[in-house]
């Protein structure tokens, strides 16, 4: 469990992350928290998004890191997508993301324990 003041990213944190590579280099540059969530849902082979107080605890804690960068979704942007409901937050992996989660990959291959979702991390290079 995370204690206050930790900075070390905890598992969901560097999926989140991983997803979020994922989802750029898949050409969507921004994307809403429930969107990152069935990705990361589809990449793990699971039926089930993780539970969206789990989700949202970790989007805010990435982007008050700056590992995310989000806004809020315009009123514009609403009707134009034509959805129903409040406008959503859109995220973008920041550079510092894609070093917190490449350092985390590092790290989890220094120590030999390899996560079953780091086989479907997209390469690092060219980020």
């Amino acid at each position: 469990m995370r204690r206050r003041g930790d900075t070390e990213l905890v598992a969901n944190e560097v999926k989140l992350l991983m997803t979020a590579i994922s989802m750029t280099t898949s050409g969507d540059s921004e994307f809403h928290g429930y969107a990152l969530a069935k990705e990361l849902a589809r990449l793990e082979g699971t039926h089930t998004p993780m539970s969206q107080s789990t989700l949202y605890r970790a989007l805010r804690r990435l982007d008050d890191r700056g590992a995310l960068r989000s806004r809020w979704e315009s009123i514009e942007e609403v009707e134009a997508d034509g959805h129903d409901g409040p406008p959503r937050r859109y995220y973008m992996i920041t550079a510092t993301g894609v070093a917190a989660a490449r350092e985390a990959v590092a790290r989890s291959e220094q120590t030999r324990h390899a996560s079953a979702w780091q086989a479907w991390v997209p390469s690092f290079e060219g980020r």
